[in-house]
């Protein structure tokens, strides 16, 4: 049986979350914890731990430190990070420190337990393997928005109408099933979209 340790120290929404994943993945265990410290033991408890649903902003620990200190006292397991805030810069800094994903709050309930069926290789694979793959033209269309390229300057470099462009960029908010710019580029990193060269350009120009 798979392990799953919910991180928050929000109890309603833990709670809540713990039950949807007991409804709707029954063959996993569900552990939960309220705090860092909590977590940490639970760590030392079960060490068969698969994958931890984490907020980093727990009541004593803050930020990115917390992926960090969960990330040695559960080494090789996976770690998704579910927070309130949704800065594209911090979802690329969580995937170099090691983050399987990170998935801000408002994400709906099937895109969260697709992604854990996936990370947990459990049956009825994530739905964004079945999305419609983007044709190399929005590809780097796509490169280019995470850039933080505004329309007229992608129109140039790629050497397109503006009219094409903004058609390309209604693909990709469609295929990516996003509403903008900066839902496309967190979905980029979610499904592997963006290679580590394109994430740490992308991370340096938005701490600039």
């Amino acid at each position: 049986m798979r392990t799953v340790l919910l991180v928050d120290d929000h109890v309603l929404f833990r709670e809540s979350l713990a039950l949807l994943l007991r409804q709707r993945l029954p063959e996993l265990r569900v552990l939960e914890a309220g705090s860092l410290h909590l977590a940490l033991r639970q760590c030392e408890r079960h060490p068969d731990i698969d994958l931890i649903v984490l907020d980093l902003m727990l009541r004593d620990s803050r930020g990115v430190l917390t992926l960090e200190r969960l990330r040695r006292a559960c080494p090789g397991t996976a770690v998704v990070v579910v927070s309130g805030a949704t800065e594209a810069g911090l979802a690329l800094e969580l995937r170099r420190l090691g983050a399987s994903a990170f998935l801000p709050k408002e994400v709906g309930s099937e895109d969260l337990l697709a992604l854990l069926r996936r990370l947990l290789l459990l049956p009825e694979a994530v739905a964004a393997e079945h999305r419609e793959p983007l044709s190399a033209r929005q590809r780097e269309v796509l490169e280019r928005m995470i850039e933080g390229k505004s329309n007229k300057a992608i129109c140039r470099e790629l050497d397109l109408s503006e009219a094409t462009v903004k058609t390309h960029v209604q693909a990709i908010f469609r295929k990516l099933d996003v509403c903008n710019r900066t839902q496309a580029v967190l979905a980029a990193v979610r499904l592997g979209l963006v290679d580590e060269h394109e994430a740490e350009r992308f991370r340096t120009m938005t701490h600039d």
